[in-house]
C-alpha cells in the first residue's frame, strides 16, 4: 500500500477543479499545491507518531473523524460547509503539528504553487480530514492501535519523500515537519559538494582565482584594443533583433514540447504506462519551464505566438491530462509532474 497514492486519488480532478473555483484560481495551481501538501502532512505526522505521546494523540485524533467525509468530499467542497471543514482541520493540524509548524507550511505551500498564505491554510485544512480519514479506514480495517498507527506510517517513509515535489523540501528546511522522515529527504536537499583534486592544498584556494583574475583583465584589455582598431576601420553592421530570433527558437521549442505532451498522454492507459511515461513527461515539463522563463523579458507582441500556439493546445491538453489522471492509481504518479506543468502552460497563454 502506498498512503500518498491512496489519498491522491480521493483528490481527482473534480475536487480540484471545486477547490480552485472556491478560490478563484486556476486548477493547476491548486493541483500543484495538493501534490506538495499531501506528502508534506504525512510527514509531519510522521514525526508526531513517533513519539509515545503524540502516537496516542494522532490516534485519538483519526478516531474522532468522520468516517463519511471521504465519500461525501464532492459536496462539502465549493458549499457553504467549506470553511467550516477548513477551519476544523486547521485546529486539528495545529493540535498535532503545533501552530507555528502549521503556518510555516501553509506559508510554503503558497510560494511553491503560486497560493496566497490565507488560501494555503484554507487548503490544508481541507485536506487535514482526508488525510485523517484515510488513516482511519486503514486503522479500522486492520485493527490498529497507536503504536501499530505510528508503524503504519513509519514504514511509508520512503513513499512519502518519494512524493515530495522537487525543490519544496527545502522550503521546508528549519520546520521539523520533515524530521520523521530520517535521511530519506537528504538526497533531494543536500548541495552538491565537489571534492578537491588530489594532491591540492589551501594554497590553491586563493591562487587559482588569482591567476583567472588576471587572466580576465588581460583579455579584457586585449579585446577593448581589438574593438578599438575595428570600430577604426569597418563600419558597424546593423543589430539583430534577438527578441524575434529567440521567439522564433522558443515557438519551435513549445510546439515540439506540446507535441509531445500530447502524444505521451494518449499512451497512459494503467498505472504500469504511467510510470514508462514518467522521464518523457519530466522533460517535456523542463522545456516548458525554460520556454516560460525565456520568454519572460519579451513584450507582449513578441510573445503572442508563444500564446496563441499554447492558447489553442491546452483544450486539448487538459482534457487528455484529466482523463490520463482519472484513471486508477495515476494521479499520485503523475499530478506532481503535470499540475506545475499546466500551471506554466496556463501562465504562457497569456500574452
Amino acid at each position: 500500500m502506498n498512503l500518498v497514492s491512496t489519498i491522491m486519488q480521493l483528490l481527482g480532478p473534480t475536487i480540484i477543479s471545486r477547490i480552485a473555483s472556491s478560490f478563484g484560481v486556476n486548477q493547476g495551481l491548486v493541483g500543484s499545491a495538493i501534490a506538495a501538501a499531501v506528502p508534506a502532512l504525512l510527514a509531519g505526522l510522521t514525526k508526531t507518531a513517533s513519539q509515545s505521546a503524540g502516537a496516542t494523540q494522532l490516534s485519538n485524533a483519526v478516531a474522532k473523524q468522520d468516517p463519511s467525509i471521504l465519500s461525501n468530499l464532492g459536496n462539502l467542497l465549493g458549499g457553504p460547509n467549506q470553511q467550516a471543514l477548513a477551519d476544523q482541520g486547521t485546529n486539528v493540524l495545529s493540535s498535532l503539528l503545533g501552530g507555528s509548524s502549521t503556518n510555516a507550511l501553509a506559508n510554503a505551500i503558497g510560494k511553491f504553487s503560486g497560493l496566497s498564505g490565507t488560501q494555503g491554510s484554507s487548503l490544508l485544512g481541507m485536506l487535514a480530514p482526508v488525510v485523517l480519514g484515510q488513516l482511519g479506514q486503514v486503522q479500522k480495517s486492520s485493527g490498529l492501535d497507536a503504536g501499530g498507527l505510528a508503524n503504519l506510517l513509519n514504514s511509508q517513509k520512503d513513499n512519502i519523500a518519494a512524493a515530495l515535489p522537487a525543490g519544496f523540501s527545502n522550503l521546508l528546511s528549519g520546520t521539523g515537519l520533515l524530521d520523521g522522515l530520517g535521511n530519506q529527504t537528504t538526497a533531494r536537499t543536500a548541495p552538491v559538494q565537489k571534492a578537491a583534486l588530489p594532491g591540492t592544498t589551501d594554497w590553491s584556494k586563493w591562487l587559482i582565482p588569482a591567476a583567472l583574475a588576471i587572466l580576465g583583465l588581460w583579455l579584457l584589455s586585449s579585446y577593448g584594443c581589438e574593438r578599438e582598431k575595428t570600430q577604426n576601420t569597418e563600419t558597424t553592421a546593423p543589430s539583430q533583433t534577438t527578441p524575434m530570433a529567440a521567439d522564433a527558437t522558443l515557438v519551435d521549442t513549445t510546439s515540439k514540447a506540446l507535441n509531445g505532451l500530447t502524444t505521451a498522454l494518449s499512451g497512459i492507459k494503467d498505472e504500469a504506462s504511467a510510470n514508462a511515461a514518467v522521464p518523457q513527461l519530466q522533460d517535456i515539463a523542463k522545456q516548458i519551464e525554460s520556454v516560460k522563463t525565456a520568454a519572460a523579458p519579451f513584450s507582449a507582441d513578441t510573445k503572442k505566438p508563444i500564446a496563441s500556439l499554447v492558447a489553442n493546445a491546452l483544450p486539448g491538453i487538459t482534457a487528455a491530462i484529466e482523463k490520463a489522471v482519472g484513471i486508477p492509481g495515476v494521479a499520485a504518479i503523475l499530478n506532481p509532474i503535470l499540475q506545475p506543468l499546466l500551471a506554466n502552460l496556463e501562465s504562457l497563454s497569456k500574452t
